[in-house]
């Protein structure tokens, strides 16, 4: 039987952002139902606004995956003058409690517009104004972001959605900063003996499932290191890592301009270094 990664019990993160006395709350909830019928799969993150609680297609989720990263000593208690990013940040839940916890700035990146405004108002009503909300590609960010500017990451239900998931990665390596973490939730069939990647067929938006070795091989090969995997609910993973010092040992054939793409590491000749999925009978 394959081996797995550590199981752990999610913890639902307390939500810190409350709607005041003064505001209108029959205006809050118009336009929130006009941002909901605007974006095409409808509001994301269940949001609780004090007054009344908005429900979302992704639910508490996010919390969830705060909480539990809390518990594992992942997600720092401050983030006090750090520059930070959400990638993927849909209605913004984990974009504003990045600012909950004192970030300078709050890169809130998605590429689906529709998306972006939940967040641009979520931050606008709850007064957060560390959050900037940019709308991008993944691919595109290295023109929206300064490169090595991050301190931290957050990238949350984004991985399996990617074409190219490796460089989506190296993308994220090339924004943060030295010794800077990458924090990510990722579909991942719990597997920590077999590397392999399955076609998502683009159910539920998903390009592909990978295994969690299958992850855990991505990111090294992508330069990090520390890299850290817990799965926190049926065919979901968390993972921590942090920017490697050095380059990736392999550049040929990804669709990044590199100065140059002699192999650092010996390639391997031997077929079973690929650990792929075991035949096994019906």
């Amino acid at each position: 039987m394959p081996l797995k990664e550590k199981q752990i019990d999610p913890r639902k993160a307390f939500w810190p952002f409350r709607l005041s006395a003064r505001e209108d709350v029959d205006k809050i909830k118009e336009e929130i139902e006009k941002l909901s019928t605007d974006a095409q799969y409808g509001w994301g993150h269940t949001i609780d606004f004090g007054p009344f609680r908005k429900d979302g297609l992704l639910g508490e989720h996010y919390l969830q995956m705060i909480g539990s990263m809390q518990d594992l000593g992942w997600l720092p208690n401050s983030l006090r003058g750090q520059r930070v990013a959400d990638i993927g940040c849909y209605t913004g839940g984990v974009s504003l409690y990045f600012s909950h916890l004192r970030a300078a700035k709050v890169f809130a990146v998605d590429e689906v517009l529709g998306n972006l405004n939940q967040c641009s108002y979520l931050a606008d009503v709850f007064n957060t104004s560390e959050i900037e909300t940019i709308h991008a590609s993944i691919y595109d960010l290295h023109a929206k972001i300064e490169r090595g500017s991050l301190d931290m990451i957050g990238c949350f239900g984004v991985l399996y959605h990617l074409s190219d998931m490796l460089l989506g990665l190296y993308i994220m390596r090339d924004l943060l900063t030295e010794d800077g973490l990458l924090l990510l939730d990722t579909n991942a069939v719990n597997n920590a003996e077999e590397s392999y990647a399955n076609f998502g067929r683009f159910y539920a938006g998903m390009w592909w499932q990978p295994t969690t070795l299958c992850v855990r091989d991505m990111f090294e090969f992508m330069g990090f290191e520390e890299i850290e995997i817990a799965v926190h609910e049926a065919s979901r993973c968390l993972v921590k890592a942090r920017k490697a010092r050095g380059d990736i040992p392999f550049k040929r054939g990804m669709n990044w301009k590199f100065d140059q793409i002699k192999d650092l590491r010996t390639r391997s000749l031997d077929p079973g270094i690929m650990r792929p999925a075991s035949s096994r009978k019906a």
